[in-house]
């Protein structure tokens, strides 16, 4: 039989057979040909659609696939997009009909129709899946107005944990993260995959080293590969070969930064490496960009998400560095890919890394980097300073004087942020930590995903602790969505002598002890549990006592 496309194969209804009268088939077919010509010109350009659906009166069912489709209800997967349905008259109660998916599932599988109602899910009727798992088959009640297809979750939602090159992985992650991605390898332009990866020793977690071509001279190498046939046969053996000799649980791709003009490449590529390591039982994951929205058209930079999706095990979205674009374009993307592939294989990455913006790019930081970033204090005037004499002392990157903002909740972002002047003009500052992790994770439920990507797992990154609520997740528990207690986002001072006038805020005054000798005072800041301070020595320096 003659492989059907995509437009061909979105929605069947099959009567009960009866005998055709030719010629009036015949006629039917060119009325359906002609409707189909009218609903180009009238439905808009972003539609999908299909009129081969046929009742048993010979009308016919017409289907429009929405561009977006909401967060499936819970407990489910989405595997469908939301199809809008248009009849001239009604179903007959039990008339079979046979939908496409946008992913494929096991032949046989349970499934369920949902239809939207009023902005609720609401369960239609049980499916079966068929056409070896490309479609599903279900006897509807009355044609609804409309119709998704959810599989319902059996399995833990799964964790995958990256790991940099060389690093130690948090100890805590390895309780909570389903496979483990070290970086390492890097492809090499004779079609061969160099570096290396050494996994911790001991370790009860399946393996899967992620080969990763980000710099120039590596994009510049996968592009050559993917361009010839015989190298993109040599890489894909080549990495069948690592995973084989090394024992690898599967292979994590991250190509995200390849020309787009080799989409196609990649995905012969693609399918030919999925074959080979699914013939060992062994995984393949990739690491994708965000589609890009212009207006109403997408831009997915070189990847054929439809056609990739069926042939790996996870999809990693590559995350948004400006944090505060990172819902707006993530839940764009979500809305555009769900319908299209499905949410089982997506994966939301989230992390421990704060960033920073500024003129120069956006670049990561450590929880405590961050935190020692917000709080640098300093004099206000020299030191030494007279007995009981009174001095100012600030946090340079905290006050308003300065152009800062000081640590505070930021809605669009759901994170603590704060700005400062600095290398550039303006900075800004966005802290990850459980509060900020918890709203992403929430992200990843709603649209029920197949699971999240930790981007880094190792030991550096560990003061953020994002651990309990990942786990939690894991779990399937639903995540506390939390801000942290404004009242510890204040700065505070301490001092190791003399007295403070006001402890709390991005300044103080500090009235220097009668006695001479050091001092330490100590801003601390915090982003609502981890607090770090810095200290400001100062000396006071006896009356009379001329400094050299």
């Amino acid at each position: 039989m003659e492989e059907q496309g995509p437009f061909d194969r979105i929605l069947q209804a099959e009567p009960p057979p009866k005998p055709r009268d030719w010629p009036a088939a015949g006629l039917v077919g060119l009325t359906v040909v002609l409707g189909a010509l009218l609903l180009i010109l009238v439905l808009p350009p972003v539609s999908i659609f299909d009129d081969g659906v046929q009742l048993a009166s010979g009308a016919s069912v017409t289907i429009v696939a929405q561009e977006e489709l909401p967060p499936p209800p819970a407990g489910f997967a989405s595997v469908s997009p939301l199809y809008d349905l248009f009849a001239p008259e009604e179903l007959g109660a039990g008339t079979p009909l046979t939908v496409s998916l946008s992913t494929t599932v096991e032949e046989g599988a349970p499934l369920v129709f949902f239809t939207l109602d009023d902005d609720e899910w609401r369960q239609i009727a049980e499916a079966a899946a068929v056409n070896g798992g490309k479609a599903a088959r279900a006897k509807l009640p009355a044609l609804p107005p409309n119709l998704a297809v959810f599989q319902a979750r059996e399995q833990a939602l799964l964790v995958l944990g990256s790991l940099p090159a060389g690093a130690q992985p948090d100890e805590r992650a390895l309780g909570v993260i389903s496979t483990l991605n070290p970086a390492g390898f890097v492809p090499a332009a004779d079609g061969s995959v160099a570096g290396n990866v050494q996994p911790p020793p001991n370790l009860q977690l399946p393996v899967a080293p992620t080969i990763s071509a980000l710099a120039p001279a590596e994009v510049d190498a996968v592009n050559a590969i993917l361009a010839s046939p015989e190298l993109r046969a040599s890489h894909a053996q080549a990495i069948l070969s690592l995973a084989r000799d090394r024992g690898f649980a599967g292979i994590d791709l991250d190509y995200r930064a390849i020309d787009p003009a080799l989409e196609a490449d990649f995905v012969a590529f693609a399918q030919e490496l999925s074959g080979g390591l699914r013939g060992e039982r062994r995984s393949l994951s990739l690491t994708l960009p965000l589609p890009v929205r212009d207006g109403d058209e997408w831009d997915t930079l070189g990847f054929d998400w439809a056609a990739l999706a069926p042939l790996v095990d996870a999809i990693k979205l590559a995350p948004e560095p400006e944090q505060d674009r990172y819902y707006q374009r993530a839940e764009e993307a979500l809305a555009f890919l769900v319908p299209r592939v499905g949410s089982s294989k997506l994966f939301l990455t989230i992390g421990p890394l704060s960033r920073e913006r500024g003129v120069d790019g956006v670049r990561t930081l450590t929880l405590t980097e961050a935190l020692v970033l917000a709080g640098a204090p300093s004099l206000q005037g020299e030191s030494p300073v007279a007995p009981e004499a009174a001095v100012q002392a600030v946090g340079q990157n905290l006050s308003g004087e300065l152009g800062a903002s000081g640590p505070r909740w930021d809605d669009t972002a759901r994170a603590i942020t704060f700005t400062y002047t600095g290398l550039g003009g303006a900075r800004t500052v966005w802290i990850a930590n459980a509060f900020s992790e918890a709203f992403k994770l929430d992200l990843a439920r709603r649209y029920q995903l197949g699971g999240v990507a930790v981007e880094d797992v190792s030991r550096r990154t560990g003061d953020a602790n994002i651990w309990p609520v990942v786990q939690q997740y894991a779990q399937g528990e639903e995540p506390a969505l939390v801000k942290p207690n404004g009242e510890l986002l204040q700065p505070r001072w301490a001092a190791s002598g003399g007295r403070l006038e006001g402890d709390s805020g991005a300044s103080t005054t500090w009235r220097a002890p009668a006695e001479p000798g050091t001092y330490v005072l100590t801003l601390i800041v915090s982003d609502g549990v981890v607090r770090v301070g810095q200290e400001l020595r100062i000396a006071v320096q006896a009356a009379g006592v001329v400094s050299p």
